[in-house]
């Protein structure tokens, strides 16, 4: 019987985080038929990471902080036990690279990042994280890694600046799980417009304001929010605002009419990887999306989607699709096929199990 190939994947968000379930727990089961043992370790737990994005609770924060990291000192003392590691943004997400460096002298690490994490970031929602962050170490641990997977040709480029060995390894979905609707929607109702987010992100759905108050004047819409933490509300505009689950989130996503996904034109958004297009997109759902960095590539304009560059093309597009059922029916269509092309799970399980089960050879072979 062949002894499986241990892997430690370590990622500083749960699986509440999208993250943690797109970059590193779909891909599990496929590593696992090729041959791997897989351990998960998040450092936040799922009630840390619920509390770090509510204003205050500083003690509870603290106590939970040092708990965490405690664990994690824990895990790096038993770090010989596993042949390579897998490690999602950082492994300890506050400081320099010294964890990620004693875990590059044991064995190979594979570094994966999805986001402009190089650059400092902050809001209102995750000030008490970003106060302890140090984006200058992953220059390092880039440098330190055997292979580095990067989410857009962006990120790659920049990683390409420290290490040669760099995959572009895009975010993806099981396309039979992120399907569309199975059920009509409902007769005479209005059309749904969706947007499904974080806290982190809620800025970005605050800056289409204007354009739903001026949209609400001429079409009959109902705008549903969910995952901002705190409500979001529009003067006019029919806003529902929906908490978001786990276990709801297909349903958040595939009952929606039209989806949005505005973005700031600026560095930190160009390292985003189209990721809520690709969720909408798969569940049939058409989209306008910021014509920023990756999203015009996920999205041809007037094809599969809409991208939209002013506030003047959010109110056109975004009305166009309201008024038009045909056209959405087509986007839908037209989305849900660019998905299963090229963001899919199944086209992409093969590169992420081909580079680490490489990794562990090249560690073999050199022992």
């Amino acid at each position: 019987m062949t002894t499986p190939l241990r892997l430690l994947a370590l990622s500083p968000i749960p699986v509440e985080g999208a993250g943690c379930r797109f970059r590193i727990m779909q891909y599990v089961p496929a590593l696992e038929r090729a041959g791997f043992s897989v351990t998960v370790e998040p450092f936040f737990d799922a009630a840390f990471f619920d509390l770090v994005y509510r204003p205050g609770h500083f003690a509870q924060k603290l106590v939970a902080f040092i708990r965490q990291s405690v664990a994690r000192l824990r895990l790096l003392m038993s770090r010989h036990r596993y042949d390579a590691f897998f490690i999602y943004r950082e492994a300890y997400p506050f400081g320099p690279a010294w964890f990620e460096a004693l875990l590059s002298r044991t064995g190979p690490i594979v570094y994966d990042f999805d986001d402009a994490v190089f650059l400092p970031n902050s809001s209102e929602a995750n000030r008490f994280v970003e106060s302890f962050k140090y984006p200058q170490k992953v220059s390092s641990i880039i440098r330190r890694s055997t292979a580095v997977l990067a989410g857009n040709d962006y990120l790659a480029s920049y990683a390409r600046h420290y290490n040669t060995a760099v995959t572009v390894l895009p975010t993806c979905v099981d396309t039979s799980v992120w399907t569309p609707r199975s059920s009509p929607r409902p007769s005479g109702a209005p059309p749904v417009i969706g947007w499904i987010g974080t806290p982190t992100t809620a800025a970005y759905m605050k800056s289409l304001g204007a354009s739903l108050a001026r949209l609400a004047s001429r079409h009959a819409f109902e705008l549903r929010v969910s995952g901002s933490g705190a409500p979001l509300e529009f003067p006019g505009v029919n806003t529902i605002n929906e908490p978001w689950s786990l276990e709801r989130d297909v349903e958040l996503f595939n009952t929606c009419d039209v989806g949005v996904y505005p973005l700031t034109d600026d560095e930190w958004a160009r390292g985003k990887c189209g990721f809520k297009a690709i969720q909408f997109m798969a569940c049939g759902v058409p989209v306008v999306a910021s014509a920023v960095g990756v999203n015009k590539e996920i999205i041809q304009d007037g094809v599969n989607g809409f991208l939209a560059a002013s506030d003047a093309e959010w109110d056109e597009k975004i009305g166009r699709l309201l008024a038009d059922p045909e056209l959405r029916k087509r986007f839908a269509e037209a989305g849900r096929k660019t998905i299963e092309q090229r963001y899919s799970l199944a086209g992409h399980a093969p590169t992420l199990v081909a580079l680490l089960r490489g990794v562990v050879g090249r560690k073999a072979g050199a022992a």
